[in-house]
């Protein structure tokens, strides 16, 4: 028999796992809602230190429930990524065996290494809460309801407004003792410009045009808050300078603005639908996790 066929790949564990919670397990259906008594689950005793907090408690609960469900499933067994690190703990404590990965994978399960693992324990909790989190097709977000939450949160998907600049850098490492009077000659030099882009003036800067559009957290973060923040306060059409940056020395002239918009769904449709999708496999992983804890009987012991 092929190792393949008895460690499964992720996507089938996936879908497995899912319909095990939400189907052969404790969940029946995408939003199950029934009365606290209506599913008994198993019992299990956590233990924790002795002064853990109640939100301490409740992470540790939590973190046996799912580790117990995946269990029930048996992906303790199967999982490949399990699989792969089983198997290098194996050849770590028997560097001179030389049986194969399942053979001392099957060891490791013999030894019952997998319950207690830390780095076991971490991927089932992570690929239960995967499954926890996972959106029936059912309730994935229809096209009216994708432009109604854009509609409703504006303020997630808002494109920052653009300022149109003429821009004439002055650069300190090529200019050294001469900066301060090429500065004072140059706010001479833009005065006398009128309307004019400032063409052939100042020094070459990657990224930088005479003329160009720009928001403020990009001017931020290329050439610094004084130069984002004089270009903010900036009347339209004056020339502010000379506003220093690791650079050497800016001047700006504000000459229009495109102000701050929403674009229309069609433009970003995906980001709409990951930013819904997130809402929806919250909501979700909230209420399965909420009636997992009222299935389980759950004793709380203090350990030391």
């Amino acid at each position: 028999m092929d190792l393949a066929d008895l460690v499964p790949s992720a996507e089938l564990m996936r879908r497995a796992l899912l319909h095990f919670f939400l189907i052969g397990g404790l969940l029946f259906g995408a939003r199950a809602v029934f009365a606290p008594q209506a599913v008994v689950g198993p019992e299990l005793t956590v233990t924790v230190p002795a002064k853990a907090t109640d939100a301490e408690v409740a992470a540790k609960v939590d973190e046996a429930i799912l580790i117990n469900e995946a269990r029930r499933y048996g992906w303790d067994r199967s999982d490949p990524v399990v699989f792969d690190h089983l198997v290098r703990n194996m050849r770590f404590i028997e560097p001179e065996s030389v049986d194969d990965a399942f053979t001392l994978y099957k060891r490791a399960i013999e030894m019952n290494m997998q319950a207690h693992d830390p780095i076991v324990r971490a991927r089932l909790v992570y690929r239960a809460r995967e499954a926890l989190e996972t959106v029936p097709d059912d309730e994935l977000p229809t096209r009216d309801e994708l432009e109604r939450h854009r509609s409703t949160h504006p303020e997630r998907f808002e494109r920052e407004r653009r300022v149109r600049i003429h821009h004439v850098f002055l650069s300190g490492s090529k200019r050294g003792e001469s900066l301060s009077a090429d500065a004072a000659a140059m706010r001479t030099a833009v005065s006398e410009l009128g309307d004019r882009a400032p063409k052939g003036l100042g020094d070459p800067l990657p990224g930088l045009r005479p003329e160009q559009l720009a928001t403020p957290s990009r001017l931020a973060s290329e050439y610094g808050a004084d130069l984002a923040e004089v270009v903010a306060e900036a009347a339209t059409g004056v020339w502010r300078g000379p506003v220093p940056s690791v650079y050497g020395l800016h001047f700006v002239k504000v000459v229009g603005e495109e102000p701050a918009y929403v674009p229309p769904l069609d433009a970003i449709s995906a980001e709409v639908r990951a930013d819904m999708l997130r809402e929806i496999r919250d909501e979700l992983a909230q209420e399965r996790m909420a009636s997992l804890r009222r299935a389980y009987r759950v004793h709380i012991k203090r350990g030391p």
